[in-house]
């Protein structure tokens, strides 16, 4: 196995622990808060066995989306966090002046070196993509609210952009542009 493959996998155990956590969690959090009886059963003809049962349509309609907008929220705010943490790095290195303004905002700690930072911001970027399309899905069969689905889908766009905004200044690292020293 490459070194490369193994570092993506390690980096994506936590997004998927959290995704996986952000649904579960959301789900009796909110059974919990409203005092919704629940019922746990076993459905062998599913894609899961284990199936989460409520009395009423409209309490299903409402869990399942409030669960879709905890998963949504628990994985885009560990990526946001990173796409920032990045951009401020590289900000740093090629304009100095970034620095005193991290400096009056009191977070010079995020200017670190990594050199892994766009493989785990695409792997969680990744994990995004993955949590809106089940999200969109939900909002297409009518599961969810379609106002979360939008909300997903937007922010895995921009999402998207800005790794890929990543992607390219880290290229440019590796490969430098040629006209620059014309």
């Amino acid at each position: 196995m490459s070194k490369l493959l193994k570092r993506a996998l390690k980096y994506a155990v936590v997004p998927a622990i959290l995704m996986i956590a952000g649904k579960v969690i959301g789900i009796f959090i909110v059974t919990i808060k409203y005092g919704y009886p629940i019922e746990i059963g076993n459905d062998i003809n599913g894609f899961f066995s284990t199936q989460i049962y409520f009395d009423d349509s409209q309490i299903t309609y409402f869990v399942n989306s409030i669960s879709d907008l905890v998963m949504l929220i628990v994985i885009s705010v560990p990526l946001i966090y990173q796409i920032l943490k990045t951009s401020l790095f590289q900000s740093t290195v090629n304009n100095p002046k970034t620095i005193v303004k991290a400096a009056k905002f009191n977070i010079l700690s995020w200017i670190t070196k990594d050199d892994t930072t766009f493989l785990q911001t695409f792997v969680w970027c990744a994990f995004l993509w993955l949590t809106t399309g089940l999200i969109i899905k939900n909002g297409i069969e009518g599961d969810t609210y379609s106002w979360i689905a939008y909300l997903a889908g937007s922010l895995s766009f921009f999402s998207g952009l800005l790794t890929l905004k990543i992607f390219e200044i880290e290229i440019d690292r590796v490969y430098p542009d040629s006209k620059k020293y014309y």
